[in-house]
Order: C-alpha cells, then structure tokens, then sequence
C-alpha cells in the first residue's frame, strides 16, 4: 500500500468519524514563538486544548484530523544511522477537544489498524502498552478489544505519560497518561533481548500509534511529587507515524526503502556512483532526510541565515552536502534532489511544487556558499595540520575555530585528520564551544536581569489599570492622565525640567513601535509645562511608555496632559500603507514564495525585506514600482475591520511569520487592485492612509541582499518621493553641465569617457609589464653551501605571480635555493636537487621566518608569504641550509 494511500484511508476513515479534516498547517509556527518548528500533530492546535472555542469555517468542530508536517532536529546525530529518527515527518492525527475520550480513540484506533477495509494488519502481530495507573485504558484494551493480557504492557511516566515525566519532572499545566501501539516485525528485525515493547536494543517491536489522553492538571513544584487535577475538560491527541506503518505495509526493512524515500536514495546513488550499501548507505540516508526537510521549510517561507529556524535548516543542508563530499560529491547537487521531493510530496503539500523554482535557487546559492567555505576550511586544515609534528595533535581551540568560522563539523576534521595521521583534541574543542555558549548564556542572563527590574514596575502597574488605551487610528491628539514616571527601574512621583523618563498614561494617540512601524514622537503640554516625546514603545501586556525629556515645568503622577503626536505620522502612514502594497506587488511579480521577513516604516523612507533567492533585475524592478503607482493613482479605499484569528487567515489575510497575534485581528485591506487576482490584506496593527492616493509617489531607491536567501528593497512615498526625484534630477543636470553636454547626451558622453579611462588603463597596464620585465632581467650572484646554490633577489612594484615566475627563473638558472622578495611579499621555490637532500619549502620557509619575521608557508617545492625582512632573509637563509 502506497504512502499516499495509507494517508488518504487514514483521514476519510475519522472523517466518517465525525472529524472535520484540515490541512497541514505551515512548519513554521504560527503565533506560536515558543517553537521554532512545528514538531507535532497537536502544536498548532495547541489553543483547543486549552480551552479556546474550535471555531473552522463559521462553526465549531470538536473533532479534527489532519496529516501534519513535522520537523523535529533534536536527534539529528543520529539520523541515518539508525532507523527509527527523522527531520521531516507527517504525523496523523485525530483530535478531541472535550468530545469522545479513552474509549473511541482505543477502539477506533484498533478498528482502523485491523479492519481489512482500512490497513488490515493482523491483530496477533500487535502490542499495546498503558500508564502503570490506568486501570480504565487496560480495562478497554482488554475487555472491549479483546487483546491478551500477556500483550498489554505497563510502563511508568517516562514512557506512558505526557509530556515524558511530567508528574515528577514537569512542566506544570495539561497533562495526561498515554497508552501507545506496536507493532511486532518478527525476530529477523530484533535482538535476542528483545521481550516486547520498550525492551532490548532491535527494531523488532515498532511503536506505530501514541494515544495521548489529556485529562490532568500538574500542578506543584518542579521537581517535585506534582499534584494532579483533573480538568474540566478533557481532551484526546492521537498521532500515527506515517512512514513507519507504510514501512511495515510494503514490507521493507525500514522507511528509508518506503516509496516516498527510496527514489531520493536512488538518486543519490546515481549522482555519486556509489551503491547504497555498507558504510556509505548512512550519507545515502542522511541526505534523502536532509534535502526533505530543506524543501519543506524553505516551501514554508525559511530562508537560510545564522539564526533561528534558518540556521537550523542551514546545519541540514550543509549535514547533507557534507555526506555528498565523502560520497565523492565535490560540485553543488542537492538543489537536483529538490524536485524530486516535491514529485513524491507534491500532491498533499503543493506548496511544495508552486513554490519549486523559488526553492531550487536558493538551495543552488547556499551550496555554492557552503563549497566554497568548505574548500576555504581544507585548506585552513591542510595549513594547520602541515604545522605539526608526528604524533601531535590539533588543539581543540583552532578545531572549534574550524567549525566557528567556516561551519566546519568536528567529525570532518577528526576524520581528515586521522587520515594524515593526527588526532584532534576533542575535548578542547567541547571547552571552547562551551565557553562561548557560557558567553551567551552570561549576556542573556544580564539582559534578563535588567529587563526583570523594569518590568516588575510595569506588572504592578498593569494589574492597577490595565493596557493603554490607544486612539491613535482616529487622531493625533488626546487627553490623558499620567499613570507612572519611570526612569529605569525606579517609579518616580514628579519629574523636573531636563529629566529623561517613562510616561504611561491611560490612553493615547501615540503609536508605540511595532510591526516595523517606529515609534511616534511629538510633545506632551499641560499648564505649568511641556515635554517632548522621542519615541514610543509597548509592553506584552500593552502599556504604552512614551520615552520622554521634561522641557519645562515639573511632570507629576496623575497630571492631565494633551498629547500631541508630531505631524510627520502622516508621512509614516504613507510609507506603511505603501510597504503593503510593495509586498503585494512583489508576490505578483516574482511568485507566492516571496514572505516578508522584516521592515521598518518611518516618515521620511521604508525598508522591506522578503524572501527571494537571487538579486531582482532592473525589468523586475520597474514592473513591481510601476504596479505600486497604479495602485496609488486609483485611488482605492484603504479600510480594517477586526476578526478572529483563523477566520483572518481563512479569507487570505497575510501574517508576518514570528509575529504573536492574539485571538482577535485587525485586517488591513485595499479595497480594489489593477491587476485581476491580486489584493492586499494583512493583519495589521500599525497606522495607514484612508485612501491609495494620499500616498501621492512611489520611487525604488535600492535593491540589496541582506543574508542568503532574503533581499530588501528601500523605497519613498510622498513628499520624499518628490525630493528623491528631483535630488536625482539636479545631479543629472550638474553632471551634464561639469561634462559640457546636454542631458539628453549624457549617457553617449560617459560612455565614450569610459571606454577612453580603459584605454589609459591598458596603456598603464602594459608600462607596468614592461617594468616587470626588466626587473626580472636583473643579475643575481648565487652562492653555494653544502653543495647546494642559493639565491635572493629582491624586485619592486611586481604582484606574487610575477614573483613566482621569478623564482622559476632563478632555479632554471642554477639555484637550488630560491628566494625572491618585493613589497612585504615573498616566494621560495626548491630544486628537484634540494628537495632530494631533505629540503621542504614550507618547513624552510617557517624556519626563515621565525628568524627574519613575517608569516607563510607551503608544501613540496614551493612556499609563499609576506612580512620577511629581506636583509635579516639574507643573513639567515644559509645557516638554514643543510
């Protein structure tokens, strides 16, 4: 039975269950921060078990299924290695939120695996184990079932219970026993130690289905015997591994063999011309998993960097191109690997299809990165260890240093290493590593306890009055009265003339900073005084601290102040307003994949910055600006309204991915398009124009690449529209009257200025030849020691290729010994002669360097470096010959 097959049975068996079927929702969680992946069937589903109302398409559901892509990393070592972990997975699952419990998710579970309608697998082959404290569980597996009891295992929390030893261990809040199946594969797959499930060191006995029955409250302290309530509502969260049941249901030796895997693997194999067998099958596995959870990521809108979920998917990606390399994979090869997957995904994720091209490119780009990091890491390698002596080994610091610097894993040094015969001090490398990390964990620390001062304050003041009224969508000006002045983590009572402080007032037109939008600024006035307001920032909890100087008079607790927010918001309103219609028009232009991964909107500019593997060309440009202007000179209403989260993003709404949105959402949307298909909408919380055309302009002023795989754009709106105009139209004019021409002519006269520069370029390039040239005709008298002839030469104004060709000379001359200097830079080269006599020119070259200073090195015949002072290289040279 095909994987597709089994996933499809699976979720139309729940649905005649009553089980409303959703899709996958996004490996990137979505207002879940506490995740970097979506690692679970009931992570994005979170909400409902705790309570909220599972409202789907205007009406509630308390029984769900879904097929979830998972990515989980923490076992990543040993991926490959064994046959049990994955990166990317799907999970099946069924849900209950306060519906059906223990009774229908075992029987049904049960009737699914058996039933020769469904999966049919034979019911003697099957294994059941519960918490050591569910009677009830057992009793249904038991009685209702039918299943032996010698079949029916009990374990204690650490294997039958969620989250695994929660009641001694935590975390507090739901929590539940579980009762898990396996099934039996036969004493082929096993050890003899091997009894039943969770027994020996086989794969004999496969869990296949984890039925988790969420009915506890742990409470207490951690760790700590915790206390468990029951709760009011008590849920079912089931999952089956897909690949493991469609490993046993075509009847191979494990998932990797499975009809969604095994074509990867066969690609690999064919790519490298290794067969999938012995020790070289672990990279064939690594890579397959690797390249599947790469596309499946980056089809979610990842895109590879240093942090984060990107640098998560950057270790697979270079995990794999490592494999490639020992598998003999020298050139650049997954992003071949990427259609395949989505060919064997495509038709359940056709994320992964649309956004294929997208895909392809960036994985091509971070390979060609990563190849030439990795030859960059060779070769820092080759110098180090061509430094050490029989016997030694690499310290531990210059390995991490490897590692830090060039991505460089640590078993790849151990293993290049142990071929040159040298170890590598590995628990050096563990200190080094764990020191930085103490460096991190040391600064996060601080910042922690600085933010824990302040923010004590502001929980206070937060059960006091609550969040801050904000009404700046309807004015920007307002009455308030003054709740707290803070100033650090102090809470002052009055603030004087020149004092720099918080001020929290119960409402506000001020926006505080947030979704790229910056704070606002302006003044606060009341009778006797008046301060002025830089910026303006937002707790979790929603208290607004206007960041604020005393200019006159004294600002006490409880004062009533008009705030006044300076005029220039409109102007941000304009540059906000436009960076949605940008991130529209880029979708429309470049592809769906495109995702806004930052910004930042300020009166007199913005910055976006989107997903986009490659620079955009200058037709792209125009026809993304152009798009934008149309949308301004129509003139569309622009308008909000407020809606539940999910039904937001039913109607297509945008969300920022990382952003937390709460339950309700305001909706931004531009009420018309010039383009049939295309519309913006996001969820949104900053300040905007009522109609397009009060945007007025939209010019373009930069394209860049800030990391791989994300580019921004800087842009104007408005009256900076107009200046950025008319600025680049009086350089033009001052350019073409310093050059004489018209400007209609200006492009014609710097061209012709252009191609005159490189012919002066030219002629000053052949000068320097022919100077080269007769520098390298100068005489040198050699000199013998040992029966070996040497020579210095000293040159000027010749590059290191010239000095090479110098060397050359020099030896073809008669010297065994070659050293020729010029401008801090030197090259050594040996004759067949002197190498036979023991001579190496990277030892040589150190050992000269060490007496007339400088640094380099080389190996054979020929070392190269800079720094060596030629009169002491004179000196020492013979002393250093044999």
């Amino acid at each position: 039975m095909r994987t597709a097959e089994i996933r499809e049975k699976y979720l139309s068996f729940f649905e005649g269950k009553g089980h409303l079927r959703l899709p996958s929702f996004s490996l990137i969680p979505e207002n879940d921060p506490s995740l970097l992946f979506t690692s679970a069937g009931m992570a994005p589903l979170k909400p409902y078990f705790l309570g909220a109302k599972p409202i789907f398409g205007g009406k509630e559901w308390r029984r769900i299924t879904t097929c979830q892509k998972c990515l989980r990393v923490g076992d990543i070592e040993n991926v490959g290695r064994t046959a049990r972990h994955n990166t990317f997975f799907e999970m099946l699952g069924n849900f209950s939120f306060g519906d059906y419990f223990k009774k229908e998710a075992i029987l049904w579970a049960w009737e699914f695996l058996t039933d020769p309608k469904w999966l049919g697998l034979d019911p003697d082959r099957l294994w059941v184990t519960v918490y050591e404290d569910d009677d009830e569980a057992y009793a249904i597996w038991r009685d209702l079932v039918g299943v032996p009891e010698e079949k029916i295992d009990r374990f204690g929390e650490d294997e039958n219970y969620w989250p695994g030893g929660a009641i001694t261990h935590g975390p507090n809040g739901p929590s539940g026993p579980c009762s898990e199946i396996f099934y039996d594969r036969g004493p082929a797959f096993g050890t003899p130690d091997e009894t039943g499930p969770n027994t020996g060191s086989g794969d004999r006995f496969v869990e296949i289905w984890n039925l988790v029955f969420t009915q506890y409250d742990r409470q207490g302290p951690i760790p700590g015997p915790g206390i468990l309530k029951p709760l009011p509502q008590k849920n079912i969260d089931t999952g089956m591994g897909l690949y493991r049941v469609a490993a046993i249901l075509q009847d191979v030796e494990d998932f990797y063999r499975t009809d969604t895997f095994y074509p990867l693997i066969e690609g690999v194999a064919l790519f490298s011309g290794e067969p999938y067998e012995g020790k070289a099958s672990v990279s064939h596995r690594v890579i397959a998993d690797h390249i599947r959870a790469v596309v499946a990521a980056l089809a979610d809108g990842v895109t590879f960097s240093n942090t984060g979920r990107g640098y998560v998917i950057r270790r697979l990606l270079r995990r794999a191109l490592r494999h490639g390399y020992l598998l003999g994979l020298q050139e650049p090869f997954l992003h071949r690997l990427a259609p395949v997957v989505a060919e064997l995904l495509g038709d359940f994720y056709p994320e992964m299809r649309e956004n294929l091209p997208a895909v392809e490119k960036q994985i091509r780009l971070e390979e060609e990165r990563f190849l030439e990091t990795l030859e960059g890491g060779l070769k820092r390698l080759d110098t180090l260890l061509s430094g050490l002596r029989p016997g030694e080994v690499l310290p531990g610091t210059e390995a991490f240093r490897l590692y830090d610097t060039y991505g460089f894993p640590l078993d790849l040094t151990v293993e290049i290493a142990a071929e040159r015969g040298f170890g590598v001090d590995t628990e050096g490398f563990k200190r080094a590593m764990e020191e930085q990390q103490e460096r991190s964990r040391a600064a996060m620390a601080f910042e922690r306890e600085i933010f824990k001062k302040s923010a004590q304050v502001l929980e206070e003041l937060y059960a006091e009055q609550g969040a801050t009224e904000f009404l700046g969508y309807g004015t920007l000006e307002a009455e308030g009265t003054v709740l707290a002045l803070l100033a650090g983590d102090q809470s002052l009572e009055e603030a004087g003339p020149g004092t720099e402080v918080q001020v929290v007032l119960d409402r506000t037109p001020f926006y505080a900073e947030g979704g790229g939008q910056i704070g606002d600024f302006g003044h606060l006035e009341w009778p006797s005084g008046r301060a002025r307001v830089e910026t303006t920032l937002k707790t979790e909890r929603g208290i607004f601290l206007h960041r604020a100087k005393v200019e006159e008079g004294t600002l006490r607790v409880g004062e009533r102040v008009r705030a006044v927010v300076d005029p220039a918001r409109r102007d941000t309103e304009r540059h906000h307003t436009a960076t949605h219609l940008l991130h529209a028009a880029l979708r429309a232009v470049l592809g769906p994949h495109v995702r806004q991964a930052g910004s930042l909107v300020a009166p007199d500019r913005l910055r976006f910055d989107f997903t986009h593997p490659e620079p955009l060309t200058q037709e792209e440009l125009e026809r993304i600006e152009l798009l934008v202007n149309r949308w301004i000179l129509a003139d569309f209403p622009v308008t909000w309204r407020y809606l539940p989260l999910e039904e937001a993003k039913r109607e297509g709404a945008m969300a920022l991915f990382g952003e937390k949105y709460g339950e309700v959402v305001r909706v931004v949307r531009v009420e018309g398009s010039p383009l049939p298909g295309v519309e913006s909408k996001e969820l949104c919380g900053g300040t905007h124009v009522r109609r397009t055309g009060e945007i007025g302009a939209f010019l373009i002023q930069k394209e860049e690449a800030v990391s791989a795989g994300v580019r921004r754009l800087e842009a104007v709106a408005g009256e900076w529209a107009v200046r950025f105009a008319r600025g680049a139209l009086n350089r033009m004019r001052a350019l073409a009257e310093r050059l004489s021409v018209g400007e209609a002519n200006l492009e014609e006269r710097l061209e012709r200025l252009l191609q005159e520069l490189k012919a002066k370029e030219k002629e000053v390039e052949s000068l320097k030849a022919r100077l080269v040239q007769a520098e390298l005709k100068k005489e040198v008298a050699l000199s013998e020691k040992g029966g070996l002839r040497y020579g210095v030469l000293e040159l000027s104004g010749v590059d290191m290729a010239a000095l090479r060709q110098a060397a050359d000379d020099l030896v073809a001359k008669g010297a065994d010994v070659a050293l020729v200097l010029s401008g801090g830079q030197a090259v050594l080269k040996l004759s067949p002669k002197a190498q036979e006599r023991g001579l190496e020119a990277g030892a040589l070259f150190r050992a000269l360097a060490e007496r007339a200073g400088g640094r380099g090195g080389g190996k054979g015949a020929l070392a190269q470096g800079a720094g060596l002072s030629p009169e002491k290289a004179r000196v020492a040279l013979p002393d250093l010959l044999p």
